[in-house]
């Protein structure tokens, strides 16, 4: 969003860190996955996720916030004692527009039972349109995601303020109760019948 990728006819395209605010936005948004952002590496990325969904995976809502906003209302939530579930797993990114559409994959891959994507309102985002960026994507995938059998609640991206701590508590409540409703078994047949597409669709991308 910054200009900071410079591109010229035949030549290799380059970065000018001056200009660079570290969004990953760019990261995200590579058709080529030519782009990787230090610190917040792909691998680092799906490493977490790994972490996070290593023990009954089904019972976890993974959430992957941007850390100015989203993260900080999840942080308020916690400071400010407002209750949610505890089988809630945060990945923090710097912006939502950094979430490639392989880490919802990867999440569903993996056995997540739910999947939320936390973002600065929109008009609101820290790196200019960021979170527009990635709601466009976001918004392509939970609908392939749907038609391949994901029931549509186990993935939502939801716009939460850095002063929105009831509010992100309240999501997580409501996700956990779905999730409960759903039920270990049928999430499980769920993500067993998707198995083949995922990896047909992260294929794609490596």
């Amino acid at each position: 969003p910054y200009g900071a990728i410079k591109a010229e006819p035949c030549m290799p395209a380059q970065v000018i860190p001056a200009m660079c605010h570290g969004c990953g936005t760019c990261v995200a948004e590579c058709p080529a996955d030519a782009i990787t952002q230090m610190h917040f590496t792909d691998a680092q990325i799906l490493a977490q996720i790994d972490a996070a969904l290593e023990v009954n995976p089904e019972e976890k809502i993974l959430g992957i916030c941007c850390n100015w906003c989203a993260y900080a209302g999840a942080d308020l939530a916690g400071t400010s004692r407002f209750e949610y579930p505890p089988n809630l797993r945060i990945v923090r990114v710097m912006c939502s527009g950094r979430v490639d559409r392989d880490f919802i994959l990867y999440a569903f891959k993996k056995g997540a039972g739910m999947v939320l994507v936390g973002a600065c309102h929109p008009y609101d985002c820290h790196y200019i349109d960021g979170n527009l960026k990635m709601k466009v994507r976001m918004d392509a995938l939970a609908k392939a995601l749907e038609k391949l059998g994901l029931t549509p609640d186990r993935f939502r991206v939801e716009y939460v303020s850095a002063a929105e701590g009831v509010k992100f508590a309240g999501i997580i409540r409501e996700m956990a109760k779905k999730l409960k409703e759903l039920g270990q078994e049928r999430i499980k047949a769920e993500n067993e019948k998707l198995q083949p597409h995922l990896e047909r669709m992260l294929s794609k991308r490596r």
